[in-house]
Formats: C-alpha cells, sequence, structure tokens
C-alpha cells in the first residue's frame, strides 16, 4: 500500500514538473504579450486604405457644407424679395382702396397671403440649410477624429511588427519591456481617441436625424399648399 502511494506521488510530481517546463516553453505572446486582444490586430494596408475613406469622406462633409453655404444666401436672397414684393402689395392695396376698387384689394390680399406662406417655407427652408451647415461641420469633426485614430493605429501596427523583431531577435529584457510599455501607451492613446471619435459619431447620427425631421416636416407643409382650394 505504502508502495502504491508512493507510485502516485512520484507521477504527480513527473507530471507537474512537465507541466511547469511546457508552460515555460509557451510563446511569449502567450504568457507576457501586453497586446492581447485588447486591440485587434490589422493589416497596415487596411488602414492606410480606411485613412483614404476617411479623407475623402471629410471632403464630400466641407463640399455638403459648401453648397448648403451657398444655398443659404440663395434662400437670404428670396426672402428679402418677398419682403419687397409685400411692400408692393401693401402699396398697390392702399391705392386700390383708395381708388374704391374692392375686388381689386381683395385680390391683393390674397396675393399677400400667398406671398407670405412662401415666406413661411422659405424660412423653415433656411432652418433647414443652417441644419445642413451643422450637420456638415460635425461630419468634419468626425472624419478628423477617425483620421486621428487610424493614424494612432497605424502607429500601433507598426510599433507590434518592431516588437516581434525584437522578440525573434532575442533582443534584451530591457529592449522588450521598454517596447512593450510603448505599446500600452500607444494603446491608450488609441482607445481615447476612438472614444471620441465614437462621440463624434452620435454628435452626428443625432443631428442626421434632426435633419430627417426637419425633411419630413417641411414636406408636408409644401404637399399642403400645393393641395387644390375648395
Amino acid at each position: 500500500m505504502y508502495k502504491f502511494v508512493r507510485m502516485q506521488y512520484l507521477v504527480l510530481a513527473v507530471l507537474l514538473v512537465a507541466a511547469v517546463a511546457g508552460a515555460q516553453n509557451q510563446p511569449a505572446s502567450v504568457l507576457n504579450d501586453s497586446r492581447m486582444v485588447v486591440i485587434p490586430v490589422r493589416g497596415l494596408s487596411e488602414i492606410a486604405s480606411d485613412i483614404d475613406n476617411a479623407m475623402a469622406y471629410k471632403q464630400h462633409a466641407m463640399d455638403r457644407k459648401s453648397q448648403a453655404d451657398n444655398r443659404l444666401t440663395e434662400i437670404d436672397g428670396a426672402l428679402e424679395t418677398r419682403k419687397a414684393a409685400n411692400k408692393d402689395i401693401d402699396r398697390r392695396k392702399s391705392e386700390a382702396k383708395e381708388a374704391k376698387r374692392e375686388s381689386e384689394a381683395i385680390a391683393l390680399d390674397i396675393e399677400k397671403k400667398v406671398n407670405q406662406q412662401a415666406m413661411e417655407l422659405l424660412n423653415r427652408l433656411k432652418d433647414l440649410r443652417k441644419a445642413e451647415i451643422e450637420e456638415a461641420k460635425l461630419a468634419t469633426d468626425m472624419a478628423d477624429a477617425e483620421i486621428k485614430a487610424l493614424q494612432l493605429e497605424n502607429e500601433l501596427q507598426d510599433k507590434r511588427i518592431e516588437y516581434d523583431s525584437l522578440v525573434a531577435a532575442a533582443a534584451s529584457t530591457l529592449t522588450q519591456t521598454t517596447s512593450q510599455q510603448v505599446l500600452r501607451e500607444l494603446e491608450k492613446k488609441l482607445l481615447k481617441q476612438q472614444e471620441e471619435h465614437a462621440g463624434a459619431m452620435q454628435k452626428l447620427a443625432s443631428k442626421q436625424k434632426d435633419i430627417i425631421s426637419r425633411r419630413m416636416k417641411l414636406h408636408e407643409a409644401q404637399a399642403k399648399l400645393m393641395m387644390p382650394r375648395a
């Protein structure tokens, strides 16, 4: 019985030694690598493509802002024209009343009402254009935040490649530790920048939802004015 128990202890000891030796022989990336699944590894070409896309998106946003600025200027001009038309209608209506031309005065009242409705639509359209300008600015900010995040990610991947080279070359412990610390700092900066990008995306999405709501209400108002009068 004693021999049997002793044999069990010997087997357990052998298994324990083998397990420790196996763990020591595991790749350093499994035991000591600070990069483990915190931020996924991506190819530099994929990141470069994303940067190009983000820059193109930013340019598109800037173009949209420029277009909205021009449309806003056009609307301001149209409103001034309508205001001048109202003054002219008031003048003509006053003359018609003095001359006892009641039918003409009634027609001018209707003309002014139509003109006022057009001005109300133009003012709604003006607010929409202002919202579009703000949306374009938010889109530009979001693109900037994304570009910064991607550039940091690109730098991180470069440093990861450098770190792998140090491990493969069996660089000193101090050199590898320093490289790991650089990786941790880059990961921290990248995560903060990605958080900023996510916040910018939320602001942009909220403004885009607001714009859709404005467009729907403006469309409904236009439809009502275009309905045939009884």
